[in-house]
């Protein structure tokens, strides 16, 4: 949800991230979460979309994610990955809690080229080659790799509870087209406001 600066301001001088809020702020690319948001979504985190289905390895991933600290959110490997297992709003809205450079949704640049590459191979992602699930499932298990994971979750795991919500929301089949994974991190979620 969209907050009108000086509120937002006054909510967070309270907190220890009150110094990094800018003097000014775009409020149209610009949207800085609510104290509430923040910690509702720090509890949350691992669990996709508030489901009652926790993954020690997502968070993992995604502490992996916000370590790097950047505003180009989908330009990083780990954040990419932590958004398939987390959904998309939660990993925008957590970044946005310890960055104020992050921008609203649909102003963070695109996923860059290398993180496809990542995912796809550098000879696919030349072509656009669509992602296969056995691509996704080598791309999941390398993040979760680089992040440290101790507690695996299996495949089947990781196909049903996030691969698949990635397909359906594409309906293109077994594979994810380019640039309909290049737009999921932007529009997979309905309600836009973050």
């Amino acid at each position: 949800m969209r907050f009108i600066y000086a509120a937002v301001a006054a909510a967070l001088a309270q907190t220890p991230a009150a110094g990094l809020i800018p003097a000014a702020v775009d409020l149209e690319t610009r949207v800085t979460p609510s104290v509430m948001d923040c910690e509702g979504y720090g509890k949350s985190t691992a669990f996709y979309d508030n489901s009652p289905n926790y993954s020690p390895a997502c968070a993992d991933v995604t502490a992996a994610c916000l370590k790097l600290n950047g505003t180009s959110i989908w330009s990083h490997a780990p954040c990419v990955a932590a958004a398939t297992c987390q959904g998309t709003r939660s990993v925008v809205i957590l970044n946005q809690c310890q960055n104020p450079n992050v921008l609203h949704i649909a102003s963070i640049p695109n996923m860059s080229g290398s993180v496809y590459a990542t995912i796809v191979g550098s000879a696919n992602a030349a072509a656009n080659a669509p992602i296969t699930q056995q691509n996704y499932i080598d791309f999941v298990f390398g993040q979760m790799t680089a992040a440290g994971v101790t507690q695996w979750p299996t495949a089947d795991y990781v196909i049903s509870n996030w691969w698949d919500r990635i397909t359906s929301w594409a309906a293109t089949g077994n594979s994810v087209p380019y640039k309909d994974f290049v737009d999921w991190p932007h529009y997979s979620e309905t309600d836009l406001d973050y």
